[in-house]
C-alpha cells in the first residue's frame, strides 16, 4: 500500500537517474508532438521539463499529497506553464501528452530498481496516480485560462463594434451596425458614459440606422442609456430609427416620447448644435 512504500527511496532512485529520465521524456515529446515543440520552443520545453522533473523528485521525498505543501512548487510550475501555453496555439492534447509522457520516462528506471513484481506494481500505481492528479490540475488550469482569454478577446471585439466618434466639441456619436443584443447594448452604455465623463461632452448621438432588429430587451437598454446619459448632465439623441423599427417599438408598447429622436444622423447633428449653442460655418453655394 501507499503507506508502506518508501517514497524517499523512490525519490533517491529517480534523482540518481534524473538526466536519463529527462532525456527519455524530451525524446518522447519531440517524437510525438512536433506542434508542441514548435509552439513552445524546444529549448524552452527542455528547460520547463527539467525544472518540473526536478521539483517532482524533490516533492516525492517529502510527501504524497499533490495538493499539499510538499508539491506546492510543482503545482506552481504547472500553473505557470498552463498560463503560458494557453496564450499559444497549444491544444489540451499537447498538455496531456507533456505531463503523462513522464510516466513512460521513469518506468524503465523503476523496473530496473525493483525486481519484485508486486512491489513494482504498487510503486508504479502510486507514482502514476500522483502524475494523473497533477495532469488534471494542469488541464483544468489550462482550460480556465483559455476560456478567460476567449472571453477577453470577445469583449475586445465587442468594444471594436462600439466606436466612439467625437464629431464636434462636446458632441459624441456612436454609429451602431449589425445585431444589437443585450450584452452589446450594455457595452454601448458603459462605453458612452465613460466617454462622456472623459470628454465632458453635453450631447451624444446614438445612430441605429445600421441595426436591423430591435427587440423589447434591447429597446429597454437603449432607454436606460438615455436615462443614464441624462444623469451625467448630457442629452442622448437617437437617430436612424427606420419605419420597420418604429412599428416594432409601437407594437411592443415601447414609449419613446421622452427621448429626442431624429430620422437621420444629419438631423440629429443639427439638434446637437442647437443644444450646445454651436454655430458651424456655412459654406455658401456657388
Amino acid at each position: 500500500m501507499a503507506d508502506e512504500i518508501n517514497f524517499q527511496e523512490i525519490s533517491t532512485v529517480l534523482r540518481n537517474n534524473q538526466q536519463e529520465i529527462l532525456q527519455l521524456w524530451i525524446t518522447r515529446i519531440v517524437g510525438e508532438s512536433r506542434q508542441l515543440v514548435e509552439m513552445a520552443g524546444e529549448e524552452n520545453l527542455k528547460r520547463q521539463a527539467s525544472g518540473l522533473l526536478d521539483r517532482f523528485i524533490h516533492a516525492l521525498a517529502n510527501g504524497t499529497d499533490v495538493e499539499g505543501t510538499a508539491f506546492e512548487q510543482v503545482r506552481t510550475s504547472l500553473l505557470s506553464l498552463s498560463d503560458d501555453w494557453a496564450m499559444k496555439e497549444i491544444t489540451p492534447t499537447d498538455i496531456v501528452l507533456f505531463i503523462f509522457s513522464m510516466k513512460d520516462s521513469y518506468l524503465s528506471t523503476l523496473q530496473g530498481q525493483y525486481r519484485d513484481p508486486a512491489q513494482l506494481n504498487e510503486i508504479i500505481f502510486a507514482v502514476n496516480r500522483m502524475m494523473d492528479r497533477l495532469g488534471l490540475i494542469t488541464l483544468n488550469s489550462f482550460m480556465k485560462r483559455r476560456e478567460s482569454i476567449i472571453k477577453e478577446q470577445q469583449r475586445a471585439l465587442m468594444e471594436l463594434s462600439v466606436p466612439i466618434v467625437k464629431v464636434w466639441d462636446r458632441i459624441l456619436m456612436i454609429p451602431l451596425i449589425g445585431i444589437l443584443d443585450s450584452s452589446r447594448t450594455q457595452l454601448v452604455m458603459e462605453t458612452l458614459l465613460t466617454a462622456i465623463e472623459e470628454t465632458q461632452s453635453k450631447v451624444a448621438i446614438l445612430d441605429i440606422s445600421g441595426i436591423p432588429i430591435v427587440d423589447t430587451l434591447v429597446a429597454k437598454h437603449l432607454l436606460r442609456t438615455v436615462a443614464a446619459t441624462k444623469l451625467m448632465g448630457a442629452v442622448c439623441i437617437i437617430t436612424g430609427i427606420r419605419s420597420k423599427i418604429s412599428q416594432t417599438m409601437i407594437q411592443l408598447g415601447i414609449d419613446l416620447s421622452s427621448v429626442t429622436t431624429r430620422t437621420t444622423m444629419a438631423d440629429g447633428l443639427k439638434v446637437a448644435f442647437q443644444l450646445t449653442g454651436i454655430k458651424p460655418f456655412e459654406v455658401p453655394v456657388q
